[in-house]
């Protein structure tokens, strides 16, 4: 296979996409996601064999269904800082979920990166997500980060290296987000998980169930 690098472009974007929100906070199951992808040739391949390491809706609590509503969308924490930078990947899959009643939405990627890649994106990944908070990525969408809560940190704890913080969104804090990155072997992988008005309980549920699955299935 033919090696491409792996470039960063928007994650949290098309997150928000898949989750959908009107002007007043309200889920709108309308919403599409756009992005602005990079040149073809700078992304990883996608990797059918990586697939089957991808979440499923079985993973997840009933209601999630994957969306084809996926664009060349995959990870940066805010302007021009890619947590890919410098990394070169074989190969990448990615796959998204919304829920029934809307409010919250799950996207993973999974690279097979080359060489220590893997533990280098986790290492710049959790570098990033401490300068990045409150600074606006590519979209002009900010988070302030802080530590996941000890259950949903514990679920990491069986990835072979991990990373991963709870998010508020600078202009709501009805917008909150958990993301992780993970590494087993030569896969890294970025899990997040986001919610427009839920409670922070159920959010850390939701998160520590669908990192557990993602860790597990690598």
């Amino acid at each position: 296979m033919r090696r491409r690098r792996a470039r960063a472009l928007v994650l949290l974007a098309i997150v928000v996409g898949l989750l959908g929100c009107t002007d007043d906070g309200e889920a709108d199951p309308t919403t599409t996601t756009t992005a602005t992808t990079g040149p073809t040739d700078t992304i990883a391949p996608d990797d059918p064999e990586l697939a089957a390491r991808l979440l499923t809706a079985s993973d997840l609590p009933e209601g999630f269904t994957p969306t084809d509503d996926l664009a060349d969308t995959i990870t940066t924490f805010c302007a021009g800082q890619d947590a890919t930078a410098g990394l070169a990947a074989e190969g990448r899959a990615i796959v998204g979920f919304t829920r029934t009643p809307p409010g919250a939405s799950v996207i993973e990627v999974v690279f097979r990166f080359e060489g220590d890649g893997a533990a280098q994106l986790v290492a710049q990944a959790d570098e990033l997500l401490t300068s990045c908070s409150g600074v606006p990525d590519a979209t002009g969408l900010a988070f302030t980060y802080e530590p996941l809560s000890e259950p949903v940190g514990v679920a990491l704890t069986e990835a072979d290296a991990a990373a991963g913080r709870y998010g508020v969104s600078v202009g709501s804090e009805a917008l909150t987000v958990e993301v992780a990155v993970v590494r087993r072997g030569d896969l890294g992988a970025l899990i997040a998980v986001l919610g427009l008005e839920e409670e922070r309980a159920d959010l850390d549920a939701l998160a520590q169930t669908a990192f557990e699955a993602a860790i597990a299935d690598l």
